[in-house]
């Protein structure tokens, strides 16, 4: 059994401390089959936080994530975003609910024969009129939107280059910048950066940082770099063996605690 690793809240830096709990998971538990996927796993991810969610193959990361916006349904326990207890929705709820949160995945899931700008817009499907959806007539706002977030991820210059066009750094910037471009205020990111370069990876992380330091978006992503998730997040929180191992700043995940995070 794990012995969650834990740091005295006196040592944290102030800048870090989080003002109310955007992301709160309160026990939530899986099991398939035979197997206990998550075990009570509790933890809250401030306002304006950059978490990183650390842990060995097989820990529950990506189970977790699909718990968080119910790809699939934990066994028990509560999922809070933004106050709002995503457990309880219904499917026509969180349908709607879904449309507020940005979502990053490995896969970057674009339309490769559209254009970048196109992809971004794709965001404002959910608010756009139908008839305006399907021509792709988009508002003036709505562009000019995508064009900023665009420019916030240093890729407007290829605005109009269809994304197969572009390297898949610069793919899964145009992801981030289509979440960004939902305009809520927490953005879910599952192993985003684990098919690219190391340049590229680190330009992702860099954009997410400042995502959270310059507009205050609360990013929770997971992550198989340790070295990155320390000089990038806030905080870092390990699972093993579906529990909450550490949880604290990167300062404090020093190389004792990786060994026994990684160790069999």
């Amino acid at each position: 059994m794990n012995t969650l690793v834990k740091i005295d809240a006196s040592a944290r830096p102030v800048a870090t401390a989080p003002v109310r709990p955007a992301i709160r998971v309160d026990s939530v538990s899986k099991r398939f089959g035979e197997r206990q996927i998550l075990d009570q796993v509790s933890f809250d991810v401030g306002e304006g936080e950059f978490v990183v969610l650390l842990g060995p193959s097989g820990c529950g990361k990506s189970t977790l994530f699909r718990c968080l916006t119910r790809l699939i349904e934990p066994d028990s326990g509560h999922v809070l975003i933004d106050g709002v207890d995503v457990t309880t929705l219904t499917r026509r709820q969180l349908i709607q609910f879904r449309r507020q949160i940005g979502f990053v995945f490995q896969q970057f899931n674009l339309v490769k024969r559209l254009k970048a700008i196109d992809n971004v817009l794709a965001a404002r499907l959910a608010s756009t009129p139908l008839w305006r959806a399907l021509l792709r007539h988009f508002s003036a706002e709505d562009r000019q939107l995508a064009l900023a977030c665009l420019d916030s991820v240093g890729l407007l210059d290829q605005a109009y280059q269809r994304a197969e066009r572009l390297s898949g750094g610069q793919q899964q910037r145009v992801a981030f910048a289509r979440a960004l471009a939902q305009q809520g205020d927490v953005i879910l990111a599952d192993e985003p950066i684990s098919s690219l370069d190391p340049e590229s990876a680190e330009n992702v992380l860099q954009i997410m940082q400042h995502s959270t330091m310059e507009h205050g978006i609360t990013v929770l992503c997971s992550l198989h770099q340790v070295d990155l998730a320390v000089r990038y997040a806030n905080r870092i929180i390990a699972l093993k063996a579906g529990r909450v191992f550490f949880d604290g700043p990167p300062s404090e995940f020093g190389r004792d605690v990786r060994d026994r995070l990684y160790a069999f």
